[in-house]
């Protein structure tokens, strides 16, 4: 079997100073998400809602063996963390 890792991007906000409504940038990024989902024949998914103040508003996820599900919850908490800690040091150079 082969291991598969998909780089997660963040989305920058197309305008920060609107706060209503669904964020075009966010819409297509799901839309690569459902693409990469379909193409790698993806047999299942999680997915968490964070407000702007950053409260989880709700949470998916399919039917998948929980240790999978944790795994994926790890997996993205350690690239997000190293996402922002290289932002943090691309700002200070």
């Amino acid at each position: 079997m082969t291991k598969k890792v998909v780089k997660l991007r963040a989305v920058k906000p197309t305008e920060p100073d609107k706060p209503k409504g669904i964020d075009p940038n966010m819409l297509l990024t799901v839309a690569e998400f459902t693409a990469m989902m379909e193409v790698c024949e993806a047999k299942a998914f999680a997915a968490v809602a964070v407000n702007e103040a950053g409260e989880v508003i709700d949470t998916w996820y399919t039917a998948m063996p929980h240790c999978g599900l944790i795994g994926a919850m790890e997996l993205l908490k350690n690239d997000y963390l190293m996402n922002s800690w290289m932002a943090e040091r691309e700002d200070e150079d």
